[in-house]
């Protein structure tokens, strides 16, 4: 729920300051881009100065989307009033250099139960299936206009954030504003054949290699797959042609918990955990110093990889007893 005395303060921000930083979390996806990129439409056409940033740029899966070429990797000078981090549960998913970005004032707009209220204003609710669903409710509420542009940006988020409405975080609310927005213009099944029938030849000889690692719990309930660096020099693709690589051992018949092993460095790996029905990981992965939401959460590990997947295991067996 965003309570009003919340827009009032915001629409106060916005409307006395005039240069914007506009932050998202590393390894970024359609959310966290679609939530990003709908502020900076919306400030650009105030006459806001306006810049925005991702410290791992924009995959190419959704270079797509409106206002995408923007977004920059580094930046030159950080001389602006306001910082609006959009879909980040802390600042330690913004980059390294957040802590020289902020000068006056942080703005924390997110969807994740593990968002440790890190600004001077924080609109987080949990209870939105995305960021850009919540972006959708506040625009709304502060009287901000939703043209096409900004209707298709919060459309792909919420479609991607949802699973295309299959994940348990759909709800009313979320399908709701799916409606308006596709009544706005924003085209569904253009956005949606962009989001998933866009792959590269690379990341199908990826997914063969990660599924060739996959391995089920005797009792078939836990699956997990792996990804190696070899991997993807072998098939020249990089991290974001992983992206969605979770749900193939998700998908299979009795599988209640999966888990996505994906080597960054010497010994040190990023762990991704699905959960179906009401089987909540995020705590796990809290655990182990990351967070997330109830059937999608990540952390990162160090050590040798059948000591970190004994760990992981260990805890996946624990919480389904």
């Amino acid at each position: 729920m965003i309570r009003a005395e919340t827009v009032k303060k915001l629409k106060n921000l916005l409307r006395a300051n005039q240069r914007f930083l506009i932050l998202s979390h590393v390894n970024p996806e359609p959310d966290t881009i679609g939530a990003a990129l709908s502020f900076y439409h919306y400030l650009k056409a105030l006459g806001k100065q306006v810049s925005v940033y991702n410290a791992d740029g924009v995959p190419s899966f959704i270079r797509f989307m409106p206002h995408s070429e923007i977004i920059k990797t580094t930046l030159s000078a950080t001389n602006f009033d306001v910082a609006i981090c959009v879909d980040a549960g802390s600042t330690d998913m913004l980059g390294e250099h957040f802590a020289a970005f902020k000068k006056k004032i942080t703005i924390n707009i997110d969807h994740h139960r593990t968002n440790t209220m890190y600004g001077d204003l924080n609109i987080v609710d949990p209870g939105a299936s995305a960021t850009c669903e919540l972006i959708y409710t506040l625009f709304k509420k502060a009287g901000i206009p939703l043209d096409l542009t900004v209707a298709a940006l919060l459309l792909a988020g919420i479609i991607y954030d949802t699973g295309s409405f299959r994940y348990r975080n759909t709800t009313s609310k979320t399908l709701k504003a799916a409606s308006e927005l596709i009544e706005l213009g924003a085209e569904i099944g253009d956005i949606s054949e962009k989001l998933y029938e866009n792959q590269s030849l690379g990341r199908l000889k990826l997914l063969k290699m990660v599924l060739d690692t996959l391995e089920l719990s005797s009792d078939g309930r836990i699956a997990s797959v792996e990804l190696t660096r070899f991997m993807y020099a072998a098939t020249k693709t990089t991290k974001e042609d992983s992206e969605g690589m979770i749900d193939y051992p998700k998908s299979i018949n009795g599988v209640v918990v999966a888990v996505l092993f994906r080597e960054v460095g010497q010994d040190k790996y990023k762990i991704s955990l699905r959960s179906k029905r009401n089987v909540n990981i995020s705590d796990i992965a809290e655990g182990f110093g990351g967070g997330g939401h109830k059937n999608a959460a990540g952390c990162t590990m160090e050590g040798l990889l059948s000591e970190v997947k004994n760990r992981v295991f260990a805890k996946i067996v624990e919480r389904l007893k």
